[in-house]
């Protein structure tokens, strides 16, 4: 990969190392098309769900314009929001969703360039937009739901 592929100005890229204390380790990362661990310190959290749910909640969220940045893996068929820190615990309750504590390490690819099996299915923008946690609740449930009435 080349350098003008990814930026250090790319305001999705800068947004996830905010909080690293090395970011350009995260860059030489994402130069190599590796993944780099960024944990959960500053303002979001991570919550864990199912893939196919999640994929059907994004389409839902998109629409409405609430959606935050989503990680994929379709090897692992999981799904990573980015959800606000003291709103995560609205989803602790949701079937197959798991809320990661502050600290925990996400290993994410760049915003625009697959690695290691994931791919941002909704990038880090540099907004710091993040999915409402009560939306993304709902829209899970209603996927869920859909999900078992196809059975």
């Amino acid at each position: 990969m080349t350098s003008t592929l990814l930026p250090r100005a790319h305001p999705g890229c800068a947004w996830l190392t905010e909080t690293l204390l090395d970011p350009p380790t995260a860059y030489a990362d994402w130069q190599r098309e590796r993944l780099a661990p960024v944990p959960s310190t500053g303002t979001w959290r991570v919550v864990e769900a199912p893939l196919y749910p999640s994929i059907d909640a994004l389409c839902v969220l998109r629409m409405s314009g609430n959606a935050g940045p989503l990680l994929g893996s379709s090897d692992a068929r999981r799904a990573w929001w980015l959800v606000a820190a003291g709103t995560a615990t609205l989803l602790a309750d949701v079937p197959g969703a798991v809320v990661h504590p502050g600290g925990w390490v996400l290993d994410c690819p760049a915003p625009g360039i697959g690695a290691g099996g994931r791919t941002w299915l909704h990038p880090p923008y540099g907004t710091g937009l993040l999915t409402p946690a009560r939306l993304l609740r709902e829209a899970l449930l209603d996927a869920r739901e859909m999900e078992v009435t196809e059975r």
